[in-house]
């Protein structure tokens, strides 16, 4: 087990472009009480999306606590696995709630060959005044999902426990688990936030996180995470990475087309 080590540099990045091009999210101006809004592609046919389908599987199911999520369907056709009940959704169908603790997955409608989803997602603000579904939460989860599905890191339970805690997430155990919710909301935090921080896992990375500074704020607010709220370490990264010449393993080159966030 480790913690992450960031493969590429990809802060700043919008949109963000992820899985050979399987998911691409561009920031817009969120409404009022939104915490965040993105406008977003789903391309199943790509990266790891391929591979999921080839093997019959979905992305994890997780739940959020403190934050309504709202899929509004453009293009395409996207499905949402709602408690166990699957609910397909079309540009028809207008803004779609998903309720906190509500177990759920999004992914491409099955039986639509080729289905390039357009969408857009937010969320209600946080109410907690901490942890939060937002941009750095996205861009730090989809960073190492890449880096593990797509560079071939190891996967590491406590490092995805610890990026969830900071971004009001939690993966859904089996529905025949007892006290299925509080138990994974503990789990979370005990292994994600207390554990994860004293073995050197942290919520977010300088190379995948836009708002560093931001970041930093929150870990400052835990003990167990203040070693890695280093104001210094996303110029550092850059420096890094642009002196290899590369945005990481996949040669492309970190002076390429950026636009801030």
């Amino acid at each position: 087990m480790a913690p992450a080590q960031p493969q590429t540099f990809t802060a700043g990045d919008d949109p963000l472009t992820k899985f050979d091009g399987a998911i691409e999210m561009a920031n817009l101006p969120p409404a009022p009480h939104r915490q965040f809004a993105f406008h977003g592609f789903m391309r199943p046919w790509l990266g790891i999306y391929a591979k999921l389908i080839a093997g019959g599987k979905k992305p994890p199911t997780h739940f959020h606590v403190h934050q309504t999520e709202f899929f509004r369907v453009l293009k395409g056709n996207l499905s949402v696995d709602i408690n166990g009940r699957r609910v397909d959704l079309s540009p028809k169908d207008g803004e779609y709630s998903v309720p906190p603790f509500t177990h759920h997955v999004i992914y491409g409608t099955p039986g639509t060959e080729k289905n390039e989803v357009e969408f857009e997602v937010s969320a209600e603000e946080k109410r907690d005044g901490l942890y939060a579904m937002d941009q750095p939460f996205f861009e730090n989860w989809y960073g190492y999902q890449e880096d593990v599905f797509q560079r071939g890191m190891t996967l590491d339970f406590i490092q995805v426990l610890a990026m969830f805690d900071a971004g009001d997430t939690y993966l859904s155990p089996p529905a025949w688990v007892p006290f299925r919710t509080f138990l994974s909301i503990w789990l979370t935090i005990i292994l994600g936030r207390y554990i994860g921080g004293l073995l050197g896992y942290a919520p977010f990375y300088p190379e995948w996180t836009t708002d560093w500074e931001a970041a930093c704020d929150q870990m400052e607010r835990h003990w167990t995470q203040r070693r890695f709220a280093k104001r210094d370490a996303q110029e550092k990264a850059r420096q890094r990475f642009a002196g290899s010449g590369t945005n990481g393993t996949n040669g492309t080159h970190i002076n390429g087309k950026k636009k801030a966030l």
